[in-house]
């Protein structure tokens, strides 16, 4: 009887060890695991952080060249009003000089 107590009692000592140990190695993993995975967010937060900046610049050169882009069309736009005028007092002159506009001499 007392023989089938120790060996009762080594075989459920035996059972706890191994579910203790068991027990520490899944922790363990799931503590690696957590941690992996908490340090993949980081790096995927720092590359997000570098590609938003790097936008961020990009929107600003792209913002400056519009508006730079925008002075240099009104200045055409003047340019082209003020070569329109000057085409069309030249067109009078040249009809002026022969005698009317479109040439018609009566």
């Amino acid at each position: 009887m007392v023989t089938d107590i120790v060996g009762t009692a080594e075989v459920v000592g035996g059972a706890c060890l191994f579910l203790l140990l068991v027990y520490r190695q899944v922790r363990t993993g799931a503590r690696d695991a957590w941690r992996e995975v908490a340090e993949s967010q980081t790096a995927l937060a720092e590359t997000q952080t570098a590609r938003a900046e790097a936008l961020d610049a990009q929107v600003k050169t792209l913002i400056a060249e519009v508006r730079s882009l925008r002075l240099e069309n009104e200045a055409l736009r003047i340019e082209v009003a003020s070569l329109r005028r000057e085409n069309s007092e030249l067109r009078e002159h040249i009809d002026n000089l022969i005698g009317g506009p479109r040439g018609d001499s009566e």
